[in-house]
């Protein structure tokens, strides 16, 4: 069993529905930050669908799928990105995080099978798309963060599992794994 571990740790990354987190340190002033943070939402698209100016939070969604999809699936797809800005009081450095994800908004009524009378089913969130981690970052770089922390776009996969990525594993006897070589 002990073989299989970094297999199944691989498997469920791709079955991970985790968000990803980009960060940064912004110009000075949340207030400021937040503001920049709600006009690039806007400007890219999304719906402002939460928020507290007081708190320094907005959540927006921008949706990815198009009607055949939705006919076929009954499946709405969303990208969510969720930008915070604060103030650090060890630093005095104002900090700006975006976390994206990706929501498939379920509707019976829109998909084969479905009746007009049936009740929405929910949602489920899914991994973050590549246009999603992209308006992540852009947001931030927009915002005058120059140096966004995150994980590697070609690596989002293991940190959201927690499993090395390829090249950090190592064989019993010390030797680099396929991924290293």
């Amino acid at each position: 069993m002990r073989k299989f571990s970094p297999l199944f740790a691989v498997l469920a990354a791709a079955c991970s529905a985790a968000p990803v987190s980009y960060y940064g340190v912004a110009p000075p002033g949340r207030e400021d930050a937040y503001q920049c943070a709600v006009a690039q939402l806007n400007i890219m698209g999304y719906t402002i669908e939460d928020g507290n100016s007081d708190v320094g939070f907005v959540r927006a969604r921008k949706q990815t799928s198009g009607l055949g999809l939705q006919l076929f699936t009954g499946n709405t797809y969303h990208d969510v990105l969720t930008a915070t800005a604060f103030d650090n009081p060890a630093n005095g450095e104002t900090n700006l995080r975006v976390v994206a994800t990706r929501i498939a908004d379920q509707d019976v009524a829109m998909g084969v099978g479905g009746s007009e009378d049936a009740a929405e089913r929910g949602e489920d969130v899914l991994p973050p798309s590549d246009s999603g981690k992209t308006d992540a970052q852009a947001l931030l770089v927009n915002c005058g963060v120059s140096n966004v922390t995150g994980p590697p776009s070609d690596q989002d996969e293991y940190v959201l599992s927690g499993a090395p990525a390829p090249q950090d594993i190592r064989l019993r006897d010390g030797r680099a794994s396929a991924g290293e070589r």
